[in-house]
């Protein structure tokens, strides 16, 4: 899965700038430019030999630009009243001015499209059929007022007709702009607002993933580790009472802590291995139900005597042995993990204890069983408990396979059971969603 980064903050498209009063002095000096190209190539006639005789004139007209930039400086928050202000500027400058095509300023015409893009409705429609009918009157006004206009094709109607058509065009693109740009923007925000979603998912997707996984080396680690460190501990402290006494009996178990000891390097070892991505290991065999002998084995030192029933084992000649080959990887490790903290408990709470372990085939399901006996007191509590993790380890396991996990003592608390239900074609219930 492809990582999702947020966008920035700061990303705002050109024409969306965040400063509301940057496109109005933009407009203002397009206005400025434009009517000084209008001015100096003739296009409006002696219209500047009319200006430069009339300061007052001038006057009024650079006030009424600075009004209608100030207008739409205030266009988010007043869409509707910074359009009207606007016209009503404009429709002043057309009566004022000697010409009326100067009226008609990108000032004007920025204010059309940024109502087009924040109303809609009848909200959009009223405000612009009223500076369309008001733009209308004034523009006919003005042309017929010129001599011999209405002796042009057409007449008065001729004339009302073309300003029509100029002003409808002119407003139907600008409106059309407007609404374009909206789209944009509303585009970009359903895209901003679907990426932070998808973020959001991705996000919460990967952190039930890292704790899944952080809960997977947990169990490994505990399962691995508390199962080899607890037989080292032990036969450690019985090497250290018979050190004088027996030596030869001390120097076993030395031996045998030892060999804990080396076993539980080389599967921490071969755990960092799998957990490592991208490794030669990370297909690295883990431990199956054929593999519980030797562990069993390894464990006759720390108990009085250990009874096993293993008709899953693959090395078992009899008919009703199940093929390893058709239980699943993941139950066989369930299997061999739960057998194995199993054993790590009962070595803690209960040395030397009678110990009787059972793996059979049910069909579709197979069970575990690890019973310990003992008739001496049980430990303290205090001295032997560990951090309570094995129990619900085991538990986990088992749910996640979509097994059936149960533990306890018997009325006279001599006898702990631990029993477990796993079916042979389980599949982890809730698979890790590890990005890539």
């Amino acid at each position: 899965m492809l990582g999702l980064h947020r966008l920035p903050r700061t990303f705002r498209p050109a024409w969306r700038p965040r400063n509301p009063v940057v496109l109005p002095i933009e407009m203002l000096i397009a206005t400025i430019v434009y009517a000084g190209f209008q001015l100096s190539t003739g296009m409006v006639g002696d219209t500047r030999d009319e200006l430069v005789g009339s300061p007052a004139l001038i006057a009024v007209s650079v006030l009424a630009l600075i009004a209608m930039t100030a207008a739409t400086c205030v266009r988010r928050p007043y869409p509707v009243a910074s359009y009207l202000t606007v016209v009503a500027i404009s429709v002043a400058l057309i009566l004022v001015l000697p010409e009326r095509t100067l009226g008609f300023t990108p000032l004007y015409w920025f204010a059309i499209a940024a109502l087009a893009i924040r109303v809609t409705g009848p909200r959009l429609f009223i405000p612009l059929a009223l500076g369309l009918i008001l733009e209308i009157l004034v523009s006919v006004d003005t042309r017929l007022s010129f001599p011999d206009a209405a002796a042009g094709p057409g007449g008065t109607i001729g004339v009302v007709a073309e300003q029509v058509a100029n002003l409808a065009i002119n407003y139907t693109v600008l409106v059309a702009l407007g609404k374009y740009i909206a789209r944009g923007r509303a585009q970009e925000l359903e895209s901003e607002a679907a990426l932070e979603r998808a973020e959001h998912e991705h996000r919460q997707r990967l952190n039930e993933a890292l704790d899944s996984e952080r809960r997977t080396m947990a169990r490994e680690l505990h399962d691995v580790a508390a199962h080899h460190l607890t037989g080292m501990l032990i036969q450690a402290k019985a090497s250290k009472t018979l050190i004088t006494s027996n030596p030869d009996q001390s120097r076993e178990l030395l031996t045998g802590a030892i060999g804990h000891g080396q076993r539980t390097l080389d599967s921490l070892r071969q755990i960092v291995g799998i957990l490592r991505p991208s490794t030669p290991n990370q297909n690295a065999p883990q431990p199956t139900i054929a593999d519980l002998p030797e562990l069993i084995e390894q464990s006759r030192t720390s108990f009085g005597h250990i009874e096993t029933n293993i008709a899953a084992d693959s090395n078992n000649t009899d008919s009703n042995t199940t093929d390893s080959n058709n239980t699943d990887s993941a139950v066989q490790l369930t299997c061999y993990r739960i057998v194995q903290e199993a054993l790590s408990n009962a070595r803690r709470h209960a040395p030397n204890c009678d110990v009787c372990v059972e793996v059979s085939d049910r069909s579709s399901t197979i069970e575990v069983t690890v019973t310990n006996t003992t008739t001496s007191a049980p430990s303290d509590p205090r001295a032997s408990a560990g951090q309570g993790f094995g129990i619900p380890g085991m538990r986990e396991r088992a749910e996640l396979l979509g097994g059936t996990f149960d533990a306890g003592s018997s009325s006279d608390g001599a006898t702990w059971s631990v029993h477990a239900r796993l079916p042979v074609d389980g599949h982890i219930s809730r698979p890790l969603e590890v990005p890539t």
